[in-house]
Formats: C-alpha cells, sequence, structure tokens
C-alpha cells in the first residue's frame, strides 16, 4: 500500500454544501512537496452527501455509515484505512486558507512532533482559540464562550486557559489540547494510545490528548497554520430538541472528564460537588434557551436541511 504524507479524515453528517466547499478549498490549498488523501466517514446522511461525494469526486474515499456512530467511532474508522504517516481530523465545516496543513505537516516532521493543530478561526476571522490548557473550574467561568470572557478578554484566568498571548506570535507552542476540528497526530502515535475515545462525546480531545501527554509526547499548535471553521453550522441543524441534547451531554461529559482527569473516587465528595454544580448549570441552560422565541431557536433551519447534532 502506497503511503502518503497525511490523511485527512473528515466526518460528515448532513452538510453537503459545507463539505464541498470544504473539498474545493482543500484543492486549492497549497502543498509544496506534501502528498495527502481525503477520507469522508459519513455518519447516515439524508441530505445526499454521499451521492454527492460520489459523482463529483470520485478520488475521494468514503466510507458511508448507516447510523450516525459519533466523531470518534467515525474518526477510528477513517484510521483504519488511512495511508498517511500522519492523520489529521477535520470537520465537515471548515476552509483551509493558503499553506494550513502543509505548514503544519512540514513542521511535524522537522520537530518529529506527536500532535500538531491548525489556528482556527470564526467565519468573521475571530479566534476560536483552537489549543488550550486543560479544562479546570476557572475555566467554567472563563471559558472561551462566558460572558465573563466577553466583558474581560484580558483577565488574568480567561489568557491563561485559552493561551490567547501566544497567538499574537508566529512561532508553534505547545499546548495541553487541542480542537478536533483541525487536530493531526502522528499515525504511531494514534495506534500507541488507542486511537480516538469513543466513549466521550464531547470532551473527547482532551482525553485524547492527555493520553499522548501521558504516553510521553508533546502537543503544539501552529499559529501560522489558518483554518475557518464555521462552527456550529456543518453536521446538520441543531434543533432546539438537538441543543438540548448537546448542553446536558456537554456537562454530563465534564464531569466524568474532571472526575478521570483529576482522579476523583466514585463516592467523593468533591464528586458529589462537582456533579450537583454542573447538573445546576446544565438546567439553567435548557430553560434559558426554552425561552428565547421560537422562531429564534430554529433559525438555523435553512433550505430543507436535515437535522444533525450528536450521537448520544
Amino acid at each position: 500500500m502506497q503511503t502518503v504524507d497525511v490523511s485527512l479524515i473528515a466526518i460528515s453528517l448532513n452538510s453537503r454544501g459545507f463539505l464541498r466547499e470544504c473539498i474545493a478549498s482543500l484543492r486549492a490549498a497549497v502543498w509544496r512537496h506534501v502528498t495527502w488523501e481525503l477520507i469522508v466517514v459519513d455518519n447516515a446522511s439524508t441530505d445526499g452527501t454521499p451521492a454527492m461525494l460520489g459523482a463529483e469526486y470520485p478520488d475521494v474515499r468514503v466510507i458511508a455509515n448507516r447510523s450516525n456512530l459519533g466523531f470518534c467511532k467515525a474518526g477510528n474508522q477513517g484510521a483504519e484505512i488511512a495511508r498517511g504517516r500522519h492523520l489529521l481530523f477535520l470537520n465537515d465545516d471548515t476552509l483551509i486558507l493558503d499553506d494550513a496543513i502543509a505548514t503544519i505537516v512540514e513542521f511535524a516532521d522537522a520537530t518529529g512532533m506527536a500532535m500538531v493543530g491548525s489556528r482556527l478561526l470564526n467565519t468573521d476571522g475571530s479566534e476560536q482559540f483552537s489549543g488550550r490548557r486543560f479544562t479546570t473550574p476557572a475555566a467554567t467561568l472563563f471559558g472561551r464562550k462566558s460572558v465573563l470572557t466577553k466583558m474581560f478578554p484580558n483577565a488574568r484566568w480567561a489568557r491563561a486557559y485559552l493561551l490567547s498571548d501566544r497567538l499574537t506570535g508566529a512561532e508553534p507552542y505547545e499546548v495541553d489540547w487541542l480542537s478536533a476540528a483541525a487536530m493531526m497526530v502522528r499515525r504511531d502515535v494514534f495506534d500507541e494510545v488507542g486511537g480516538l475515545a469513543e466513549d466521550f462525546y464531547y470532551f473527547h480531545e482532551q482525553v485524547f490528548c492527555a493520553r499522548v501527554k501521558d504516553a510521553g509526547h508533546k502537543v503544539y499548535l501552529h499559529p501560522r497554520s489558518r483554518i475557518i471553521h464555521h462552527e456550529g453550522v456543518g453536521s446538520g441543524v441543531r434543533t432546539r430538541r438537538v441543543r438540548r441534547r448537546h448542553i446536558l451531554a456537554f456537562h454530563s461529559a465534564a464531569l466524568r472528564w474532571f472526575c478521570l482527569h483529576h482522579n476523583i473516587g466514585t463516592w467523593s465528595p468533591i464528586r458529589l460537588l462537582a456533579a450537583v454544580m454542573l447538573q445546576t448549570r446544565a438546567w439553567l441552560l435548557v430553560g434559558l434557551d426554552a425561552l428565547k422565541p421560537e422562531q429564534a431557536a430554529t433559525s438555523q433551519v435553512r433550505g430543507g436541511r436535515p437535522e444533525g447534532g450528536v450521537a448520544v
């Protein structure tokens, strides 16, 4: 089997238009001498994504699942057939800018780095802070989408968690974890840690990166590798019902990650306190979402796009 430098593994769900734009950006990107392949793992889209890929992109390798297996199981499926020395997991609603992927492949090859991520930008060009420190209780107050962070972007806790000061430079820097929207890992390291964490949906990146670091490797973000990520609009429409499942799944995973990372036992008072706080926060957010006018709550439904969201 002929190898390539990097296998791009895109996980798709009811996002045909975004995926088509993603593929177009890949073909227009600057690759220099870097060789690549694209594997799309489709999680049972009902919008004609597999048919579009077959008709328009016969060179793309496609795995068409009969049900939504979630990101990690689909990602591991793609890795099983990948021919790359590096595996780059990619969301279906991303746009590759210039030499973004060639840059991180060349950096990884020059340094032997285990994992390298790209700098993700919102549609308007603002930062998504795609390489961060591990989540802490302080990060729940000063996370990247927190109201407090928006009010006080220069707060010490926010800057420490988001590593925002490092983005102003041009040199790669070490992080604790990367967003899976554009996360590259050496194939041998991927196999060493057992692949993506299939028992997690939210926080699976932190679990995976923690395993990589525990195995003695480093995780870096390269600020000169820029990718636009239309966060929240790929993988189908998130209706109010789906958003509720997302909120509850997120907070449940947050508790599991917190206890796993800090080795907190089942009957620990700290675990009980964290569970109460997270559940209270989750249901508060569910309640606030339910107060939105129906038109605003379903404003993402456009052009008959099918419902997407998490497989939980």
